[in-house]
């Protein structure tokens, strides 16, 4: 849909209907993006602008842009955008990046030292269910014991 900006007053293409900014003026000291209250939603609206800028623009590229703006946002958060569908990436395969730290990886899910770490919680766990296993009562008691009198 096409609107006019109420702050610049240029006409742009949206899909929604409670955009009332063009891009440019998203990002501008002049209306800011303090119509938007979520804070994590003005950090995407501003990446999302720098893509549209920067088209050809990686995932690291976009978070030290971003970090140049003071604004802090992760190659995780990144990525996620990308797997969500609202950001579109052209040097971005969601495949190559780690999904719990963003490390760039060469294969799998996780970096080694995210495999690490989710491998320990995982044992912890394991070995937390078999103490609980080996301290049940070995004679059953109740109303469906076969050791009842």
């Amino acid at each position: 849909m096409l609107k006019r900006c109420e702050g610049c007053g240029k006409y742009f293409g949206t899909d929604s209907d409670d955009q009332e900014f063009c891009a440019s003026c998203l990002e501008s000291e002049v209306t800011g993006l303090k119509h938007i209250k979520d804070p994590a939603e003005q950090r995407f609206i501003i990446a999302r602008n720098l893509v549209y800028e920067n088209p050809n623009i990686s995932p690291e590229n976009l978070v030290n842009q971003m970090r140049e703006k003071n604004i802090d946002m992760t190659i995780k958060e990144v990525m996620g955008y990308v797997r969500q569908g609202r950001l579109t990436l052209k040097n971005a395969d969601p495949n190559n990046f780690c999904e719990d730290c963003g490390k760039r990886i060469l294969s799998g899910r996780k970096c080694p030292s995210c495999t690490k770490k989710f491998e320990e919680v995982i044992k912890g766990a394991f070995s937390e269910v078999e103490k609980r296993v080996e301290e049940k009562p070995k004679k059953a008691k109740g109303m469906f014991s076969h050791n009842s009198k």
